[in-house]
């Protein structure tokens, strides 16, 4: 049976906006597939009209980005409306684990892997759905460069973090995770888990031999992916040295973007602002950094946004980007601790008007082909049908 009816949730908070943007755009995506959708807020004050709503004329399935997450009692929405929903994840897979306790949950990840880890935990209704950009930012743009590279990022505390694992963890776990970071930064297309199960096994009969069951696995691959993306996002500001490079991001309570990069004076920080200014932000840049390092097989939103705003875009390589993309022809990738000649492709390209005028010309026009909203819409109608219809079973 085709999709007819799709609901789709606002989310109540959202930092910059993003998912705001997200939910607006795949409605309508959708609605251009031909399926009927309704974009709903649930207000807590008074949530009648919401449920109203969706009772009165209920849909097929319901979508949020980044799922609706059980309530203190461990009750999903979903389950006990006896409706399918549909959770977009943004952020780590890690975080969203306890939506395979729910038989009518249903998660799209950005990220291969993350899929492979939710089918680990013998849940099969894990999509494969990297991020997207509209498609009416997929034009030629008569352009005014105010920036030369930009990054927008907020700060992570990673040495705070990895100091704290030694408050929190026994020193066996602490040397554990410290060496699947090491791991992950060094091999990009190792997943968290290969990458956490090596370094245990690496430290069978030692000192350091932890007993697997003993761990709280989905807080520590949390600690340790985030620690990863707060090192990766300061080492490629560190790896640009010869141009200016504006940083709009927000600090952390304990350390602030300059505590991290010193004395770096090509680096102009700004506060951290929303999703509707970041992407004109991008769209004056020559060049945007993105910092993706845990994403192991998709792809980030920032990378699509600035390639269809014709600008150059520097971010983290992996085979699916790699599938599409071609580093030093329409894109800059990256492997971390591997920044060779990172600085002086930087400058080059910033430099160079023609050829990076042709390198974002290429760049647009696979992006538009491959990685819009729209072709996300159409692929994700396709592969949510089927369990859709063992839902209704």
């Amino acid at each position: 049976m085709p999709i007819e009816r799709i609901d789709l949730f606002m989310p109540p908070i959202s930092r910059y906006e993003v998912l705001n943007h997200f939910t607006k755009k795949l409605h309508d995506a959708l609605m251009r597939q031909g399926v009927r959708c309704r974009l709903l807020i649930a207000e807590r004050e008074n949530p009648k009209p919401f449920l109203e709503s969706i009772f009165g004329d209920p849909p097929d399935c319901t979508i949020s980005f980044n799922g609706l997450l059980p309530d203190d009692e461990g009750r999903f929405f979903c389950d006990m409306i006896k409706i399918p929903h549909l959770a977009c994840l943004v952020d780590s897979a890690n975080r969203f684990t306890t939506l395979a306790n729910s038989p009518f949950s249903i998660v799209t990840c950005p990220d291969q892997f993350a899929c492979d880890f939710f089918k680990s935990m013998s849940f099969d209704r894990a999509l494969f759905m990297p991020h997207a950009v509209e498609k009416e930012l997929c034009a030629p743009l008569k352009k005014k460069n105010h920036f030369d590279v930009v990054m927008l990022s907020s700060l992570i505390d990673y040495e705070a973090i990895r100091n704290g694992w030694r408050r929190k963890y026994p020193l066996s776990l602490c040397q554990v995770m410290e060496d699947t970071a090491e791991i992950m930064l060094s091999e990009q297309n190792t997943s968290l888990i290969e990458a956490f199960i090596r370094a245990i096994n690496s430290h069978k009969g030692t000192p350091h031999m932890i007993d697997p069951k003993t761990i709280n696995h989905t807080e520590v691959m949390d600690e340790i992916e985030t620690y990863i993306r707060g090192r990766d996002r300061v080492e490629l500001v560190k790896a640009i040295k010869d141009v200016r490079i504006d940083l709009f991001g927000a600090d952390e309570e304990t350390a602030r973007w300059k505590d991290y990069l010193g004395k770096q004076d090509n680096v102009v920080i700004h506060g951290p602002i929303p999703y509707e200014e970041a992407v004109d932000v991008i769209s004056q840049s020559k060049v945007a950094l993105s910092s993706n390092a845990w994403i192991r097989y998709g792809a980030h939103e920032r990378v699509f946004c600035g390639t269809a705003c014709d600008t150059l875009m520097v971010t983290a390589e992996n085979p699916y980007l790699n599938q599409y993309y071609h580093d030093g022809e329409d894109i800059i990738f990256y492997q971390y601790g591997k920044w060779g000649d990172i600085n002086e492709k930087v400058n080059e390209f910033v430099s160079n008007d023609a050829k990076r005028f042709e390198a974002v010309e290429k760049a647009r026009e696979i992006t538009k082909r491959n990685h819009t909203w729209d072709h996300r819409a159409k692929q994700l109608l396709k592969d949510l049908e089927p369990l859709l219809e063992k839902a209704r079973q």
